[in-house]
């Protein structure tokens, strides 16, 4: 088993690419692997969150200050993963998407659209966006995050079954990241192969995070 955390800014064009690139990695790793996306944001407002100091009908009264957007994107994400974690990530790229290369701004209607394209409930994902589990989710996230990568703004993070320690990157490139995981891939896939793949996918292919 091979688990994989990509914490990251969610308004971020690099993180996007990782995470695309994470995508297309996991379909020719040859052992079980799970996939985390793990979105970002500042730890003082996670403070402020925990300790009850903000209030959660304001942040979502339509600001456009980019705090706001990155707690709303993270919260709209934590609701989609509780009904189903490949679903929210797939949700999550194209969220992503519309607002860092599209441009869009984040609204209400966006969300829903995204959310019933996706196969999700969207009457559910709104009971699940204002519930104590999603909130304690989000919680308990940023802070596995802080104490896993630490002083790094982003990163990724690998676990396997058979080891006892977690390896994290914070500083790679689509090739390093495509080279880490090669040991791992099917027989009929090799790195140069994956490489070219994610190239056609239009996936840049510089230094990321």
């Amino acid at each position: 088993m091979i688990d994989i955390y990509h914490f990251s800014n969610p308004l971020s064009a690099d993180c996007l690419t990782t995470a695309q690139c994470l995508q297309s990695i996991a379909l020719d790793i040859t052992e079980s692997i799970q996939l985390y996306f793990v979105p970002l944001i500042d730890i003082n407002f996670i403070t402020k969150l925990e300790n009850k100091a903000i209030d959660l009908t304001e942040q979502d009264s339509g600001s456009i200050d980019n705090i706001v957007t990155v707690f709303n994107v993270i919260l709209d994400f934590k609701a989609a993963q509780l009904e189903g974690n490949k679903k929210a990530r797939h949700f999550l790229i194209q969220l992503q998407h519309e607002l860092i290369v599209n441009k869009q701004p984040y609204t209400r209607q966006l969300v829903k659209k995204l959310i019933t394209g996706n196969g999700i409930n969207y009457p559910d994902f709104l009971t699940n966006r204002v519930t104590d589990e999603a909130i304690s989710a989000i919680i308990k996230d940023q802070k596995f995050a802080q104490k896993t990568i630490q002083n790094s703004a982003t990163g990724i993070a690998v676990e396997f079954s058979e080891e006892q320690e977690i390896n994290v990157l914070t500083d790679f490139s689509v090739n390093d990241l495509v080279l880490s995981f090669a040991p791992h891939f099917t027989p009929n896939i090799n790195a140069e192969i994956l490489l070219e793949n994610i190239k056609q996918m239009n996936i840049k292919t510089e230094a990321i995070s």
